[in-house]
């Protein structure tokens, strides 16, 4: 048996029930709001791609005009790959690296005069460490 007290805190709370019953939000995404933001994150990254291709196509093109302050001595193919007077081809690989090698070897192995009047003269290192070998083999003790 039910007494009436109880029954109004009954009905009381069935009322307070109702008033915070926790309800889903419907699932409806909106489209249009979906598809504007899809376009616009295409529209940026679109922007940001020819950006970047616009800056890549002026550096690839400095780095193609020669090097106005380049020396005499480079050769205008190796001038277009200076940026700032700084080789970007490492110097064992490039041709003009190899170049220079093997003329540097030529000249370090044939006997020249630097200065015939005050008798300076390069030999090639081996004859050089002969030479020294010799005199000191004559060399008295």
């Amino acid at each position: 048996m039910t007494t009436p007290a109880a029954h109004a805190t009954g009905a009381a709370s069935e009322a307070g029930e109702a008033a915070f019953r926790v309800r889903q939000e419907d699932d409806d995404v909106p489209g249009r709001r979906v598809i504007v933001i899809a376009v616009a994150a295409l529209l940026v990254a679109l922007a940001a791609v020819s950006v970047a291709g616009l800056l890549l196509e002026r550096d690839a093109g400095a780095a193609r005009a020669p090097d106005q302050s380049a020396p005499a001595s480079v050769t205008p193919r190796a001038a277009a790959r200076r940026i700032a007077n700084v080789e970007q081809t490492p110097i064992l690989v490039a041709r003009d690296g190899l170049d220079l090698r093997d003329r540097q070897r030529d000249e370090l192995a044939r006997a020249r005069w630097l200065d015939r009047d005050a008798g300076v003269a390069t030999i090639p290192i081996e004859r050089a460490m002969d030479l020294i070998e010799r005199a000191e083999a004559a060399a008295p003790r």
